[in-house]
This record gives C-alpha cells, sequence and structure tokens, in this order.
C-alpha cells in the first residue's frame, strides 16, 4: 500500500509539472505572437492530451512575403519520449498565398517535422513533410508527399566547404502544375510523380535561430521523375569551386530525349523552331565520350534503348558533352 501511495503521489506530481509546463508553454507563445506583427492568433490553448505535450492554435494568420497564410487551426506537439522532435498538424482547409494570389487549399492528414539536437548547438537533425491529396480552389495538385532530410555523416567524398550533410529521400505522386498554371491543353491533365534521394551538403548544419549555411555540393545516385509515359533520370555530383560556381557533372537518362524537348517546346521553354535541333544536339551529346572534371566517378552505364546525357561544369563553365552552354550556375550567394 505504501508503494502504491508512492507511485499515486509521483504521478500526480508529474501531471502537475505537465499541465503547468502545457500552461507556461501557452502563456509563452502568446507573448511571442502578440511581440511579432507577422503573427495574430485569436487563441492559445495547451493540449491537455496523454500522449504529446504541445499546443493548439486557432485562426493563425502568418504574413508570408506572398502574403497572408490564413489557418483555422494548427497542432504543434512534441512526445513525452522525445521531447526534441516536434511535430505540425496542418487544418484540412487553409488560405495560402500561392503565385501571387489567395488561394484556398485542402490538404489531407498533412503535416510537418522538425527534430533538434541540444547537445549540438541545436542543430537541426530531421526536417519531414507529408501530405495525402491536395487541392487548389477544388482543382487536384497533389495526389500523395513524403519528405525528409536527415542529418549524416559527410562521407570521404564530401566537398571541401562542406561541414555538414543531409541525407534527403522524397517521393510525390499526382503533382498537377494546372491547377497553378496556365498550361496547353495537351499537358493540362498530365501529373508529374518523382522518387529518389541525395545528399546536400552544406558550410554547416541548419539551425532554428543560427546563420544560415551555403550550399557547399550535391550528390544523387539517381533522382527519378516521371511524367505519362516519359521518364527521367537524373545521378551525379556537383560542388562548390572558388568562385561557388558548380563543378563537377550530371548525367540524364532517358529513352527518349526528343520527347522531353517537345515538351520543354510546349511549356514556352525553348523556341518551336529549336525543339528538333536540341534533341539532335542531347543524341550526338549522348555519343560522344568525354573527359570527366577531376574527382567525378564514372556514371552508371544506361540501360537497354536508353541515353546517357552528360551535363559537365568545369573552370566556371558548363557543357552538354562537348557543346558549351555557358557559364556554370552559382551553388550559392
Amino acid at each position: 500500500m505504501r508503494f502504491l501511495s508512492i507511485l499515486l503521489l509521483v504521478g500526480a506530481a508529474l501531471a502537475a509539472v505537465w499541465l503547468g509546463g502545457e500552461t507556461w508553454l501557452a502563456a509563452r507563445a502568446q507573448r511571442l505572437i502578440a511581440q511579432d506583427p507577422r503573427l495574430e492568433a485569436a487563441a492559445v490553448a495547451p493540449l491537455r492530451r496523454l500522449d504529446r505535450i504541445g499546443l493548439h492554435l486557432s485562426e493563425l494568420s502568418v504574413q508570408t512575403q506572398g502574403g497572408a497564410a490564413l489557418l483555422p487551426s494548427v497542432e504543434l506537439w512534441a512526445a513525452p519520449s522525445s521531447p526534441t522532435h516536434f511535430h505540425a498538424e496542418l487544418p484540412a482547409q487553409m488560405q495560402l498565398p500561392l503565385l501571387g494570389k489567395a488561394r484556398q487549399v485542402a490538404a489531407q492528414d498533412a503535416g510537418l517535422g522538425l527534430r533538434v539536437s541540444p547537445g549540438s548547438g541545436m542543430a537541426v537533425g530531421l526536417m519531414a513533410a507529408s501530405s495525402g491529396p491536395v487541392t487548389v480552389d477544388g482543382a487536384p495538385l497533389l495526389a500523395r508527399l513524403e519528405a525528409q532530410a536527415l542529418l549524416a555523416p559527410m562521407g570521404a567524398q564530401a566537398p571541401q566547404a562542406a561541414r555538414a550533410a543531409y541525407a534527403v529521400e522524397a517521393e510525390w505522386s499526382g503533382l498537377t502544375p494546372a491547377a497553378l498554371l496556365e498550361l496547353p491543353p495537351a499537358l493540362a491533365a498530365q501529373a508529374l510523380s518523382g522518387k529518389g534521394t541525395a545528399q546536400v551538403f552544406l558550410t554547416g548544419p541548419l539551425r532554428p535561430r543560427g546563420p544560415e549555411p551555403q550550399l557547399a555540393g550535391v550528390a544523387s545516385p539517381g533522382f527519378t521523375l516521371t511524367l505519362g509515359p516519359q521518364r527521367l533520370r537524373i545521378a551525379g555530383r556537383l560542388a562548390a569551386d572558388a568562385d561557388n560556381r558548380a563543378e563537377g557533372a550530371l548525367f540524364l537518362y532517358t529513352t527518349d530525349a526528343r520527347a522531353w524537348m517537345q515538351l520543354a517546346g510546349d511549356l514556352g521553354l525553348i523556341p518551336p523552331r529549336l525543339v528538333m535541333l536540341a534533341g539532335t544536339a542531347l543524341e550526338q551529346a549522348a555519343a560522344t565520350e568525354i573527359d570527366l572534371p577531376a574527382a567525378t566517378q564514372a556514371p552508371d552505364e544506361p540501360g537497354p534503348g536508353e541515353l546517357r546525357i552528360p551535363l559537365i561544369f568545369r573552370d566556371g563553365r558548363m557543357f552538354l558533352g562537348p557543346l558549351p552552354l555557358g557559364e556554370a550556375p552559382r551553388l550559392g550567394r
């Protein structure tokens, strides 16, 4: 009996700390919102749940560069067993500024995740986003999204300027840009899917309140894009040179380069008169032997009926096979 009484006393004390902690969090959040002109909330209340510690925000308004985001409710919480892993559950209906317009967005089971490491100066150890079907003003935009970035060892092949690396995994299906953009009729009904992994190298880890690190490089064993019957796989490695321009190589794998050039022409990305010439250039680049930049690993062989199209970044310049395309892009500011 005495042991049971002690357990009840300890449980009551923990419950009081728990409830009191949420009350303190709610009051603290209200003060922070009141001090930030970009934020407004009609109410901030403790969750009062045994399986999570957190807050419920009602009628939240967030001012962004594109306009106001209006969310009827948001739950912010962490599990007691993982107090540094934070979750945000988004409402099923919200108003978001998209491409300069306030749009009504419906998202099923949408949420965000963030884990920090107090022992590493609050470095972000995990970021995640997920959602079921999404519509914009009633038009389907996305069928499914799963994405995460996990702080990971850099490895021996990391760029010289890298001080942190994030292993990124992403998969989405049913992305229909016609929900946001005016597209040619032949493209309006097509949906884009993507799946792949990459390692993103930064000049330091991400921190919620720290300076923003710069991109030092990126490497991927393969990221596949699918649009209708067309598939494109992108693989390779890029690093920032002394002038912060991309250096390395990317390889595009596809069975029909001309179809992708026709798509670029339909979207107005290249003049229609150049579609056939661009397709021919891609096929010739795929058939040409090239010298790879130093420290660039030999790429995978193309599959049956597949072209491997090299994009080379060297000495501040970008090349399609041997064909110069202009200056290499900068990887950061």
